[in-house]
């Protein structure tokens, strides 16, 4: 009687862990579903192909750590003579991040139509209303969102850029050395902030890269990760067309190393 009682109980052990094995999977391909649902959602907000311009041309190398990750950039032409392009990072992965960088896309506004007539809206204004709707959506946790958005004159060369506790863009000048602009500038959807601008004016043979702070973990040959072997490489080759720049450095300094983060290289390149 007593094996008896023993086996029932077995049996019923083991058909319990079948339901729990069950339930598992079921929650597993639920979990599946939604993160591939966020990757097509996300996926089809960035743009599709960047555009062109007389005199520029851009090239873009986007890498998720995961499937869903935390980067955004996007490159949208505003009128003639104007190109508005950004990128954004937010901390974290999965669904979370990707409602957060949707959320940035739908509410980056850019220009001001009224009637017949529009207004382009400067970098530093974009950033601080960008600041305002995330303040006002009152999440119950602050999101960290870096973001460097700029405004591209392509007939006069001028760059005018604001961020958001971004990474400094790398100016590549066809003759001299690289450097960081370095403005100032706050997160967003933590405080009330202003966001200050600045212009730069860009030659024929000019380079300027926007990049994710995926950058920091990248290295190049023994120089220590991040600016300083983003600032190596970039001088060694800064004759290579914008999209070889970008593809060659995220080769030169993710190919050997283990991916920590999201990885998003924008370039700009003006044209000889």
């Amino acid at each position: 009687m007593r094996e008896k009682d023993a086996y029932e109980r077995l049996a019923d052990e083991c058909a319990e862990l079948r339901r729990l094995n069950k339930r598992l999977q079921q929650l597993h391909h639920q979990i599946e579903y939604q993160l591939q649902l966020a990757q097509r959602i996300q996926a089809s907000f960035l743009p599709k192909s960047l555009p062109e311009v007389p005199q520029g041309r851009f090239a873009v190398h986007y890498q998720p750590r995961d499937r869903v990750g935390g980067d955004f950039y996007d490159v949208f032409r505003l009128d003639e003579q104007h190109v508005g392009l950004y990128v954004a990072d937010v901390m974290g992965h999965g669904v979370p991040a990707s409602l957060l960088t949707i959320f940035i896309k739908k509410g980056v506004q850019a220009k001001e139509v009224f009637g017949h007539d529009y207004r382009l809206v400067p970098p530093e204004d974009v950033l601080q209303r960008l600041n305002k709707d995330l303040l006002d959506q009152h999440l119950s946790e602050h999101p960290f969102i870096t973001m460097t958005y700029a405004l591209y004159n392509h007939r006069d060369g001028i760059f005018r850029f604001a961020r958001a506790g971004h990474p400094y863009p790398l100016y590549v000048p066809q003759r001299g050395e690289p450097v960081f602009w370095r403005q100032e500038g706050f997160l967003l959807g933590v405080a009330d902030a202003t966001f200050p601008a600045c212009s730069y004016s860009l030659h024929p043979g000019d380079k300027v890269l926007l990049y994710s702070d995926g950058i920091d973990s990248g290295r190049f040959e023994d120089h220590l990760p991040g600016s300083a072997s983003l600032l190596a490489w970039a001088r060694r080759h800064c004759h290579l067309p914008i999209q070889k720049f970008v593809d060659e450095l995220a080769r030169a300094l993710f190919s050997t190393s283990e991916l920590f983060d999201d990885v998003t290289l924008l370039g700009l390149e003006v044209l000889v």
